[in-house]
């Protein structure tokens, strides 16, 4: 499974050619479960936990503030790069993808969803699989 994974997050780092990093990423702990790394001293391991605690904080927020509305995407902008993060709430798992500043957004946004969906495909034998590991 995490094999299916990996190669999923290789396709979708091939995408784009601004694409720095990606990850799929357990919103619980922070476990990065699949990563890719195109640039030397990116640590998405490391940041993939931090990212958890924002998606985690997201969730409580927009509850207080809008509590009908689901969070499309997350965005974090610096001056060289985007960060996006895309979580549905009914999955315990996120995709975050870190890009270049000048990388097109909208394709960017746009071909997370469409691999967001090929990940709910496995998100129930994921699912099952963390349970076992955690018994």
């Amino acid at each position: 499974m995490i094999n299916k994974l990996q190669k999923l997050m290789d396709a979708l780092s091939k995408e784009l050619p601004g694409v720095l990093a990606v990850a799929v990423v357990t919103v619980e702990d922070g476990l990065s479960i699949a990563e890719v790394s195109r640039r030397k001293g990116i640590e998405t391991a490391a940041a993939s936990a931090y990212l958890a605690s924002i998606v985690k904080s997201n969730g409580k927020a927009i509850g207080l503030l809008a509590d009908d509305e689901v969070t499309d995407d997350i965005l974090i902008t610096t001056s060289r790069y985007h960060f996006i993060i895309r979580h549905t709430p009914d999955q315990p798992f996120f995709i975050f993808v870190m890009t270049t500043k000048d990388e097109w957004l909208g394709k960017a946004r746009l071909l997370m969803k469409r691999f967001e969906l090929e990940l709910s495909r496995f998100s129930a034998e994921l699912i099952e699989q963390f349970r076992q590991a955690s018994d």
